[in-house]
C-alpha cells in the first residue's frame, strides 16, 4: 500500500512538473523583459496561443516562472520570420514572454525535459551567443567599414597614406566579413534581431534598416574603390584591368546548386556508398575551382607576383562571401518589412495624387482671372465694369467734340 502511494505521489509531481515548468530570466538585453497578455483560442479541441496588446509587468534577471507552452507569434502582418514567446502563468493566470530570455532551471525534477525552449534559445546564452545577441559586433563592423571609406579617400591624395591602406583597407575588410560570417554562423537570419520589425516596429525597423543597407553597398562596392589604391595611377578603371572577382563569384553561386543536382542525379540513377560521395564531392570541387582558379590565375598576371596574387584572391573570396552573407541579410529584413512598404508607399500615392489639389490660396498655386480693357486700356474685372468705362469714355469724347 506504501508503496502504491509513493508510486502515486511520484506519477502526480510527474504530471504537474510536465505541465508547468520551471525557468530562469535570464535577460539578453537589458535587466528586464516586458510580461503581455495571452490569447487563447481553443479549436477542435486544441489550444492556440496568440500575443495580447497589454503589456502587463516587467521581469527581471534571476526571476523564476512556470512556463507551459510556446508559440510563434507573427503579428498582424508578417512576411517572413515570428519571434518565439513562452506562455507563463503567475497566480492562476496566464502570459507570455519572449522565450529567449529564460533558461531551464536546474530546480526542476531530475528526468524533466524542457518543453518549452528551441534550440536557438539555448544558443542565445551561450559565450557566442551572446556576444552576437549584443549590438557591440555589429557597431565594430561599421566602424571597420567607415575605416575602410576614410582610408580610400585619404589614400586617393597621399602616397604615405596610400602604402598603409593597400595592406589597411583588405584587412578592415577581411575582419568585418569574418565578423558577419561568424554571426551568421552562429545565429542564422536572427543575427539581422536589430533591424526585425517584431521587435521593434514598422518604423523602429526601418530606421535600421536604412543605415544597414548604406553599409551593404559600400561593402560590397570596397573592392572598386580599393582598385585604385592597390593598382596605383596605371588603372584607369577597366573591368577587365581589375581585381578578378566575377569568375569565383559565379562558381561560388554555383557550387551548391550543382552539389544538390548531382545528388538528385546520383538518387535517379540508383547510384549509393563511396561512389554517390566520390562522384558529389567531385562536382562540388569542380564547380569551385574552376571560377577560383581563373580568377587566381587572373590576380597573378593583374598582380605580376604568384604570392601577392594568391593572398589577393584569398581576400576576394572572403570578400565575396561577405558580401553574400550581408546581402542575404538585407533582403530578408526588407522582405519581412515589405507589405508594410506597399501599403505605406499605396497610402503616400493616393494622398500625392489622388487627392485633389486645391484651387486657389497662398499655398503656392496658381489661380488665374479673366481681365477686360477699356478704350483707355485700362484693365477691369468684369464685361459690366469695362462697359460702363467705354460709356463714359465714350460721353467724355463726344463733350469734347461739342
Amino acid at each position: 500500500m506504501k508503496k502504491a502511494i509513493n508510486l502515486l505521489m511520484l506519477l502526480l509531481l510527474y504530471v504537474v512538473a510536465a505541465s508547468a515548468q520551471k525557468y530562469d530570466v535570464k535577460c539578453l538585453r537589458g535587466d528586464s523583459v516586458a510580461v503581455y497578455d495571452v490569447v487563447e483560442t481553443i479549436r477542435s479541441e486544441d489550444t492556440y496561443y496568440s500575443k495580447g496588446e497589454k503589456l502587463v509587468f516587467y521581469l527581471h534577471d534571476g526571476d523564476q516562472v512556470e512556463a507551459v507552452d510556446k508559440f510563434y507569434d507573427k503579428g498582424m502582418i508578417d512576411t517572413g520570420g515570428s519571434i518565439g514567446y513562452a506562455v507563463i502563468q503567475k497566480d492562476g493566470k496566464k502570459y507570455c514572454t519572449l522565450s529567449e530570455n529564460l533558461v531551464f532551471s536546474k530546480d526542476n525534477p531530475e528526468g524533466i525535459e524542457d518543453k518549452v525552449l528551441t534550440k536557438s534559445d539555448e544558443l542565445a546564452h551561450t559565450i557566442q551567443g551572446r556576444i552576437f545577441y549584443s549590438i557591440i559586433p555589429y557597431i565594430i563592423i561599421a566602424l571597420l567599414f567607415l575605416g575602410v571609406m576614410v582610408l580610400n579617400i585619404l589614400a586617393m591624395r597621399s602616397n604615405k597614406i596610400r602604402s598603409i591602406a593597400v595592406i589597411a583597407i583588405p584587412v578592415c575588410i577581411m575582419l568585418g566579413t569574418l565578423l558577419e560570417i561568424w554571426a551568421y554562423s552562429v545565429l542564422g537570419t536572427n543575427c539581422f534581431w536589430w533591424c526585425d520589425k517584431n521587435r521593434y516596429g514598422f518604423f523602429g525597423s526601418l530606421l535600421r534598416i536604412i543605415p544597414f543597407g548604406l553599409i551593404v553597398f559600400y561593402q560590397v562596392m570596397s573592392i572598386k574603390f580599393y582598385e585604385p589604391v592597390i593598382l596605383g595611377e596605371a588603372f584607369d578603371g577597366d573591368v577587365q584591368d581589375g581585381i578578378s572577382v566575377k569568375p569565383a563569384l559565379i562558381s561560388m553561386l554555383a557550387a551548391f546548386p550543382v552539389l544538390i543536382a548531382s545528388a538528385l542525379i546520383c538518387e535517379f540513377l540508383g547510384l549509393g556508398g563511396w561512389i554517390e560521395t566520390l562522384l558529389i564531392l567531385v562536382s562540388f570541387l569542380l564547380a569551385l575551382g574552376i571560377g577560383v582558379f581563373l580568377s587566381l590565375k587572373r590576380n597573378i598576371e593583374l598582380m605580376k607576383s604568384k604570392k601577392w596574387g594568391i593572398l589577393l584572391t584569398l581576400f576576394t573570396i572572403v570578400y565575396i562571401l561577405g558580401c553574400i552573407v550581408a546581402v542575404w541579410g538585407l533582403i530578408v529584413v526588407i522582405f519581412k518589412l515589405i507589405i508594410q512598404i506597399l501599403i505605406i508607399g499605396g497610402i503616400l500615392c493616393f494622398i500625392l495624387y489622388a487627392m485633389p489639389a486645391p484651387s486657389s490660396g497662398g499655398g503656392g498655386g496658381t489661380t488665374y482671372r479673366t481681365v477686360y480693357y477699356d478704350e483707355d486700356n485700362k484693365a477691369h474685372d468684369s464685361a459690366y465694369a469695362c462697359d460702363k468705362a467705354n460709356e463714359e469714355i465714350a460721353k467724355r469724347e463726344a463733350g469734347k467734340h461739342n
